[in-house]
């Protein structure tokens, strides 16, 4: 099954230690220093509301801002920037995860659990992958993934995407990334 999975849903999940040196996540490095800042030295993750979109002023378009459902757990998108609605071909604003695909259950045991995971033991997350599951194989993004708080666990996930090259993966992206590989 995970083969089959990783064939068709075509995405690695990776995660990092929550106080990985911003600097070591390449193209990313200033997004995770703003959220590591806005965590400030006394809270392990930062709220929500300690975010202002014009602090992603070089990422508007390229974002999404999930919250997260519980009973069932669930990710409902809030924020589904425009960039994405380009690259994905759809709007998944106030959607759940994978509703939109061709095959939504298999994102229930990918990228659903890998949330899951974050939520249960926060981490930074990286993932990469193409979107074949929406007819758009011939592009490939990877994206950072950032656990917000409602000041009792985790409430909302920041996530900020860049288009790679086909042939690139999270390793050779960030080589300096401490990054442990969670699937795919």
């Amino acid at each position: 099954m995970t083969r089959h999975l990783a064939e068709t849903v075509d995405w690695r999940y990776a995660m990092c230690p929550l106080d990985t040196d911003a600097d070591r996540f390449g193209p990313f490095r200033d997004l995770v220093a703003l959220w590591q800042d806005r965590a400030g030295p006394d809270r392990l993750l930062p709220r929500r509301t300690d975010l202002d979109m014009e602090d992603f002023r070089g990422w508007l378009g390229r974002i999404f801002i999930a919250r997260i459902e519980r009973d069932p757990f669930n990710l409902r998108f809030t924020l589904w920037g425009t960039q994405l609605v380009e690259w994905w071909q759809l709007d998944y604003t106030n959607k759940t995860l994978g509703s939109l695909s061709r095959d939504p259950a298999l994102w229930e045991s990918s990228e659903l659990q890998y949330f899951q995971r974050m939520d249960q033991a926060p981490f930074i997350g990286i993932s990469s992958g193409k979107l074949s599951q929406h007819n758009r194989g011939h592009i490939k993004l990877m994206a950072i993934d950032l656990p917000l708080s409602d000041g009792t666990g985790m409430s909302h996930v920041l996530s900020a995407h860049m288009e790679i090259d086909l042939k690139d993966e999270i390793e050779t992206l960030l080589p300096d990334c401490p990054v442990t590989i969670l699937s795919g």
